[in-house]
């Protein structure tokens, strides 16, 4: 399991980019990086291209940072996608009336 990585730049968007998965092992980690995020000024980014599957204990998380209303995910899968769906969720997800292509080999959502 590789551990979530922040990239930041000062004139640009700070951007979260986990990889691999995100589970109630991860989630300590997982939480002090969203924390070091909003710590950053500007408008914040979660890229969850490179995450694997998520658990309930991380999804909570995501969206406990989305209600700063600086953080914007994308890159999610279908599988988180459904994850948040399940959880009851789905509502904090970016602008739910997404364009999902679930048939693409990627099975990623992209927001409009």
């Amino acid at each position: 399991m590789e551990q979530p990585q922040s990239t930041s730049t000062a004139e640009e968007n700070s951007i979260l980019s986990p990889m691999g998965d995100l589970t109630i092992f991860e989630s300590a980690q997982f939480h002090a990086d969203l924390v070091a995020l909003h710590q950053q000024k500007g408008p914040l980014q979660l890229d969850l291209t490179g995450v694997n599957h998520m658990d309930s204990s991380c999804v909570q998380l995501v969206v406990a940072a989305t209600r700063s209303g600086r953080l914007t995910l994308h890159g999610y899968s279908a599988g988180i996608r459904d994850k948040f769906e399940q959880i009851g969720f789905a509502q904090f997800l970016p602008n739910y009336e997404l364009s999902c292509r679930t048939n693409n080999k990627h099975g990623m959502c992209f927001t409009r």
